[in-house]
């Protein structure tokens, strides 16, 4: 015969298993024909299940149902930007949503595309990467560029890397390029 612990809360299950004179059911009889380990035992068993339920009920409250994992790797990605045409004298925002974390260092344009437009801002999310309102000229970046690592904010897989550019000739122009950066999985 097991016990029903069923309406017996956490703080009360703890002070059963340090109390012994439980030996007796509902009808103030003693437990008899089991012996005194069999009893432990099963106490024990339905004290476990009882404080399993009782932590996964805690937990749920609190909203903390998710465990964390530990990234599995890390490496260097590229990003590609696609190619956007853009309408001579007019600018447009390049939207690129990575599948895994990522955090943009380095933002590489074509050295034949780069002399034709400016980089008015670099965002991760809803945050920009630049320090100024200031546009750049995009030949900053090119892929003979060095010292122009930017270690940008951490991109998580649902948001999106946006760099806005300006096409400063009258002719419409196609946009290309890519930001490099590590990425963990």
């Amino acid at each position: 015969m097991q016990p029903d612990i069923s309406g017996i809360g956490l703080a009360d299950l703890v002070e059963i298993m340090g109390d012994t004179s439980w030996g007796d059911d509902e009808s103030g009889a003693a437990f008899v024909g089991d012996d005194y380990s069999s009893i432990i035992g099963a106490v024990q068993q339905a004290t476990s299940k009882a404080l399993s339920s009782a932590l996964a009920t805690k937990r749920a409250q609190s909203g903390s149902l998710l465990r964390s994992m530990p990234p599995r790797s890390s490496r260097e990605f590229a990003l590609g930007l696609g190619s956007t045409n853009v309408a001579g004298s007019s600018s447009a925002n390049i939207n690129v949503q990575p599948q895994v974390i990522f955090r943009p260092e380095r933002l590489v344009i074509p050295s034949n595309v780069a002399p034709d437009f400016l980089i008015t801002d670099i965002k991760v999310g809803k945050n920009s990467q630049l320090v100024s309102t200031g546009a750049l000229p995009a030949v900053g970046f090119t892929e003979t560029a060095f010292g122009v690592r930017l270690k940008m904010d951490t991109c998580q897989i649902s948001m999106f890397v946006t760099l806005t550019v300006t096409n400063q000739n009258v002719v419409a122009k196609n946009f290309q390029g890519m930001i490099i950066g590590p990425a963990v999985e």
